[in-house]
């Protein structure tokens, strides 16, 4: 196939050297900037051509403004319009005329040079994505359209605020004079290995997971007043986490429950 780009940041980049390795032909690469720069990167293309000719036209721009340059590229009916977020659904591009689709690969593409035999791509939207996204190289599963935005939220849950976490439980770390990181990425590696391992509810330890009431008190005790909405509210994300496991009785739980609902300023 003839794949031409509208937009092509580095996600952009990174997918069009792969799908030129894997024997499709890469035509027009369109960009307000840095187009040239776009095509010597991926090492074939023509700057800002037309995508007369694209059997695919990949819309690889930044999610603000994809239903904006959509809106100004018409295409042909039989052309495939696709693009690369994971927040949006394919339907977007239903103003460009043609068929409609979209594939999010689940990583970040910090270089040019990857291998997406470890990464998923999640694609919905017209049958022609799934195999364009096998031409990756990637694990490919499919999404339902409009579920698309709860899939993004999961996504940035579990990607995005891991980081807000590790973030939040290395200050704890260095107030309680811990400065070297590693004893916490090992703790955290140690638990997305044990999800990975045992699943959910399993992977649960802890005191929440214990039903330890006093040293879940002791942690609110401990973290600043500004800090203590964002324990409770996710204190009581977790208790039927433990229940569900098995080792959080009912009574611990409601005693949990009652340390996560207080309001903040009426005691700890």
């Amino acid at each position: 196939m003839r794949i031409s780009f509208v937009g092509c940041g580095a996600a952009g980049r990174a997918l069009a050297r792969l799908w030129l390795r894997a024997g499709h032909e890469i035509g027009a690469i369109r960009a307000r900037t840095h187009a040239p720069e776009a095509v010597a990167a991926v090492g074939a293309g023509e700057a800002n051509g037309s995508l007369e000719d694209a059997d695919v036209v990949v819309f690889a721009t930044p999610d603000d403004v994809l239903a904006a340059v959509a809106a100004a590229t018409p295409l042909r009916a039989e052309q495939l319009a696709l693009h690369l977020s994971g927040a949006h659904p394919s339907t977007v591009l239903t103003v460009t005329g043609a068929r409609v689709a979209s594939i999010h690969p689940l990583r970040a593409f910090a270089s040019l040079d990857v291998d997406m035999a470890e990464s998923w791509c999640f694609v919905e939207g017209d049958p022609a994505a799934a195999s364009l996204a096998a031409d990756l190289g990637a694990r490919v599963a499919r999404i339902a359209t409009e579920k698309k935005a709860l899939y993004h939220a999961g996504a940035a849950i579990g990607s995005n605020f891991l980081v807000t976490v590790a973030a939040w439980a290395r200050r704890c770390f260095q107030e309680a004079g811990i400065d070297d990181p590693e004893p916490l990425l090992a703790l955290m590696a140690g638990s997305l290995e044990n999800v990975r391992a045992q699943g959910l509810p399993d992977a649960l330890t802890g005191p929440i997971a214990r039903g330890d009431v006093a040293v879940v008190q002791a942690h609110l005790d401990a973290l600043p007043e500004a800090e203590k909405p964002l324990y409770r509210a996710l204190l009581s994300a977790t208790i039927p986490i433990g229940a569900a496991r098995g080792t959080l009785d009912e009574e611990a739980a409601k005693q949990l429950q009652n340390l996560a609902s207080k309001i903040d300023g009426a005691g700890p």
